[in-house]
């Protein structure tokens, strides 16, 4: 027992040392790390405004800041007391997070980019760094759309990475040029400032209920809907839909396999056996790729598709570029989900029948066998 004690002590004391020494290390490097890191941003501004010879730092610039896109800091670009321009590093989504310079003239336009960060996958988004994509934004207006593939070239198998950029120039190079006419008398802008919606995000159940179906009245199942196709997928909750007391479609809640941990869905069905909509409840994707399930352009595609299609993936229903196995799950649950509702408002509802040649032996989308 002593010596588990005096081990115990020995360790806490080695413990402290090191504690003690990393702290001592942090303080004297901390200024060294600081003045590289600022020598790195200074010879980056020389770039970006080879002709300025000073740069200040801004400091109330009252930026907006309720977008995606944050502002971090700006630097007005000087000569002789002259006010040439304004640089600001900004961060925000790309397909991880990209922190960038983007200087901007008194004629709003771009003088130059330069990355300070980026996360994203390497050789795949960190091609954003080469200067084949970003000297693209050397000389455009502030005011441009920064459209990815109008008047912004895609990189290949990186369109989300290539869009966050474009959002990121957008919205600091609109940024600058406002302050410069604000302020110093830079030139007006012609466009409207940039606005980025917020990234969709799954919505509950009940949420799920009204939105499908606005307006109608719900009654929560006491007894399961049977699932008779596959175990993989559970029906979680369910709700008769009313309208004027009449029963005209059923909402079920249906979790399944995904490309992660899984994902679950709301599904709408009307008596008629058409999908009346469905929502996405949850998620646990890739984000930014396969958590994209979530966004209206992917769910909408299966609004007014009989539950008796194939909804294969390819062939009636669109993949997310770069996430098919997400995109067949969400399709797997929303098949099965969709006929075995309107097999139940058949059985019990007066709903419509299946039609002849109408089977749940149907092919399912082939999803990630290790789910």
């Amino acid at each position: 027992m002593k010596e588990m004690l005096k081990l115990g002590f020995i360790l806490a004391a080695y413990a402290v040392v090191s504690c003690v020494g990393l702290a001592f290390v942090y303080r004297a490097t901390a200024p060294a790390i600081e003045a590289a890191k600022s020598r790195e941003i200074n010879a980056s501004l020389n770039d970006i405004f080879p002709d300025a010879a000073d740069f200040t730092l801004v400091e109330n610039g009252n930026f907006d800041n309720s977008q995606p896109v944050k502002i971090q800091q700006a630097y007005l670009a000087q000569r002789d007391g002259t006010v040439h321009g304004l640089v600001i590093q900004a961060v925000g989504p790309t397909y991880a997070s990209s922190t960038i310079l983007v200087g901007v003239d008194m004629n709003r336009r771009v003088t130059g980019i330069k990355f300070v960060e980026m996360t994203d996958s390497a050789g795949i988004g960190t091609r954003a760094m080469e200067p084949k994509f970003y000297n693209q934004f050397t000389d455009k207006s502030v005011d441009d759309a920064y459209s990815v593939g109008s008047d912004v070239d895609n990189i290949s198998g990186a369109t989300i990475t290539s869009r966050g950029v474009a959002n990121i120039v957008k919205f600091a190079g609109y940024t600058a040029g406002q302050y410069l006419a604000d302020n110093y008398g830079g030139a007006a802008g012609s466009g409207a400032a940039p606005v980025f919606a917020a990234a969709p995000e799954p919505v509950t159940f009940e949420e799920a209920c009204t939105l499908i179906f606005p307006g109608a009245e719900f009654e929560t199942l006491t007894e399961p809907v049977p699932n008779t196709i596959t175990r993989s997928v559970a029906f979680r909750q369910a709700v008769l839909v009313r309208t004027d007391g009449t029963v005209t479609g059923l909402v079920i809640n249906a979790r399944g396999p995904s490309y992660k941990d899984g994902a679950a869905v709301a599904v709408g069905i009307t008596v008629d056996r058409t999908i009346a909509g469905i929502r996405i409840t949850e998620t646990t994707d890739t984000k930014n790729i396969g958590d994209r399930v979530v966004e209206e352009e992917f769910w909408s595609q299966f609004t007014g598709k009989s539950v008796d299609d194939a909804m294969l993936v390819h062939q009636d229903v669109d993949a997310i570029s770069g996430a098919t196995v997400s995109s067949s799950a969400i399709a797997n649950i929303v098949k099965i989900t969709g006929y075995e509702g309107a097999d139940y408002l058949a059985l019990n509802y007066k709903g419509s029948p299946a039609p002849a040649g109408s089977s749940k032996s149907f092919a399912l989308n082939v999803v990630d066998p290790e789910m």
